[in-house]
């Protein structure tokens, strides 16, 4: 485990290799914050009033007896959280055991985005941030969101953690998310990240004493969809995931301690399957309506008509040219006439056609 955070640290020095500016983006934890499968990155939305929303179920098994949920082969999960300016995240975690909860709160000290347009080492920089998670009552609360366990010593759960995110292709249309992205997390913790209860290898089999990372690589699907696959090492095991993200739509599959076997009456550690669902908006949104993308729309629409209008008016002056050639074969006095009014309406003509073309141009949506 040492030399995995070892190479994760010198992986985070080789940053330094040509990519353009990239904000990166984070769903929800199984249980708490943004971040990767259950560990926190440093990130939080650049849109205030951000608000997430993600339920998690955790496939137990009957035969393990351990925490509250002793016999029951599911644990649900329920969190909520919120960004603001920008810079910090908030949120309430509710554990299905009689509906206790947590606070969990989330500071961004440093964005990697501070220094995306800046020269020398400040430009690599990877975003910093700290964090806290189970503010409340459930000390005894272990990494499975199972309250009620002798022994630990979990809230608060404090962490420090730094996340590079480099893009990796092109982007999928002018303006937006990078094709390609790959992210590299690393932190520590204690708490939920090192507290086991004096169980040792019954609890964890790859314990690290409160240091966590992962990497993640997302590929963008569409302009409104992402693919994300994840793995990670939560401080205690090593887990697998997969998150498919549309239009703020979010659906996760994962493995958890993918190394940990079959279950055992007398441990604690096997492996275990995951599943979440979840939604992300914007409170400000849905409080004023999206007005934004109703004027984008109506502008849009104004466009096109003046488009039409454009190709209207140019086949007209192409129809006014062909009028002035077929002049020349008249009389001078019919010729002079007839040439001075189609000349005339040709100007007319072409003056409409700029303003239409002035008014489409004043007239594009924002990108």
């Amino acid at each position: 485990m040492r030399r995995t955070i070892i190479c994760s640290l010198a992986a985070f020095g080789l940053l330094a290799t040509p990519a353009f500016a990239q904000r990166p983006t984070f769903t929800p934890t199984l249980y708490w914050e943004s971040g990767l499968i259950d560990t926190p990155t440093a990130w939080a939305s650049p849109l205030g009033s951000d608000l997430s929303i993600n339920a998690t179920r955790l496939q137990m098994d009957s035969m393990a007896r351990h925490g509250t949920t002793a016999g029951d082969p599911q644990s649900y999960n329920f969190s909520m959280s919120a960004s603001l300016w920008g810079r910090a995240e908030v949120g309430v975690s509710i554990f299905t055991s009689d509906l206790k909860g947590g606070l969990f709160a989330k500071g961004l000290l440093w964005d990697q985005m501070d220094g995306a347009f800046r020269q020398g080492l400040v430009h690599w920089m990877p975003s910093v941030a700290v964090g806290m998670r189970n503010v409340g009552n459930e000390s005894g609360l272990n990494r499975w969101a199972e309250p009620g366990n002798a022994g630990f010593s979990t809230s608060p759960s404090l962490y420090a953690v730094a996340t590079r995110t480099i893009a990796m292709g092109g982007q999928v249309e002018p303006g937006t998310r990078a094709k390609t992205q790959l992210t590299l997390n690393l932190g520590v913790g204690n708490g939920l990240f090192s507290s086991d209860g004096g169980l040792d290898t019954v609890y964890a089999k790859h314990k690290s004493g409160g240091l966590f990372g992962g990497v993640k690589v997302d590929f963008a699907t569409s302009r409104f969809s992402n693919l994300a696959f994840i793995a990670e090492h939560n401080a205690w095991d090593f887990n697998l995931g997969v998150v498919y993200d549309v239009r703020g739509l979010r659906f996760g599959v994962y493995l958890l301690e993918a190394d940990a076997g079959s279950p055992r009456k007398t441990s604690w550690t096997y492996s275990k399957a995951a599943f979440t669902v979840g939604w992300q908006t914007n409170l400000l949104a849905l409080v004023r309506g999206n007005k934004m993308e109703a004027r984008v729309t109506q502008m849009e629409h104004e466009r096109d008509q003046l488009t039409r209008d454009i190709r209207a008016g140019e086949s007209r002056v192409q129809t006014l040219v062909g009028q002035l050639r077929s002049v020349e074969g008249a009389t001078e006095a019919d010729r002079r006439a007839q040439r001075e009014l189609l000349e005339q309406k040709l100007r007319e003509e072409q003056e409409a056609l700029k303003r239409l073309q002035e008014r489409l141009n004043a007239r594009k949506p924002p990108q």
